[in-house]
């Protein structure tokens, strides 16, 4: 009986995938914080930045309830336009701290393997183009049910490089330097995707795709996707529409926000070295 059930599973989502199916799928996020307090680990060093363990907790919480955001998935079978809910930045309760969000336009197409995202963090709106993330999936049985699918895992880990390097006198200098606290090694990115063949397009949250079904659920290393609804070729149609803007590529990108935080850096470099008092003895 589990054999034939699988069968016509299989027979439906290829003759769905034959179609030209559309539909919407809705995503829900949260960030899992395994370790916040980093700078315990050197607070016997009196020139390394710390903070109370209130101002702690007060971002701790901030980060989490900023993690909490909804994403819209529309679809074709070659193409998609992932978009975030829009909603307002308010401070966590009881405290004054908010963390505010860009607006997510993500366009994927999945036929030629790239897309484009707008980005509003430079001087000026630029349309990012990059690939899909797509490859390196290992595929696994195991297996599990989520809502009316059954859904699949897969796994992948992707190297991650540093983004600054900085000389040796630079990172001692650095020692001092609050932005020191962002610009470390970082750790490689190990993804759990669940997807489903039950609807057989090769696309996901973010960037990914790339496997035999649309990815449920996702888990990195501090953030979780869950889809929460899921619509099929619904009654008004879906059309699927490019944004508009001047295209760069991921490199340009980088390399633009690389002389933006150097810029930063030796900004911060000069106002540290200006606040600096000299005690003369008498």
């Amino acid at each position: 009986m589990k054999n034939l059930l699988t069968l016509f599973t299989f027979i439906l989502s290829i003759a769905m995938f034959a179609q030209d199916f559309s539909g919407k799928a809705t995503y829900q996020t949260k960030m899992i914080i395994k370790d916040f307090k980093e700078n315990e680990k050197s607070k016997d060093n009196t020139n390394t930045f710390t903070l109370s363990p209130e101002m702690m907790k007060q971002i701790e919480d901030a980060i989490k309830s900023a993690s909490e955001r909804t994403f819209f998935l529309e679809f074709t079978k070659d193409e998609s336009l992932y978009t975030s809910e829009e909603k307002l930045d308010q401070p966590t309760q009881g405290s004054n701290i908010s963390i505010s969000h860009s607006p997510v336009k993500l366009y994927k197409n999945l036929k030629d393997n790239y897309s484009l995202s707008e980005n509003e963090e430079l001087d000026k709106p630029f349309l990012i183009k990059d690939t899909l993330h797509t490859s390196d999936w290992q595929l696994s049985t195991e297996s599990k049910q989520i809502g009316n699918y059954i859904v699949y895992k897969a796994t992948k880990v992707v190297k991650q490089k540093k983004h600054f390097s900085d000389s040796k006198e630079e990172t001692e200098e650095k020692s001092s330097d609050l932005l020191s606290m962002i610009d470390k090694e970082p750790e490689d990115l190990i993804y759990t995707a669940w997807y489903t063949p039950q609807i057989p397009i090769a696309n996901g949250p973010e960037k990914f795709g790339g496997l035999p079904g649309l990815i449920l659920e996702l888990h990195s290393n501090n953030m979780v996707y869950l889809c929460s609804e899921i619509v099929l070729n619904p009654k008004k149609n879906i059309e699927i529409k490019i944004p508009k803007g001047k295209i760069i590529s991921q490199t340009e990108h980088d390399e633009k926000v690389k002389k933006m935080y150097e810029n930063l850096q030796q900004n911060q470099k000069k106002q540290w070295k200006g606040n600096q008092t000299i005690f003369i003895a008498r």
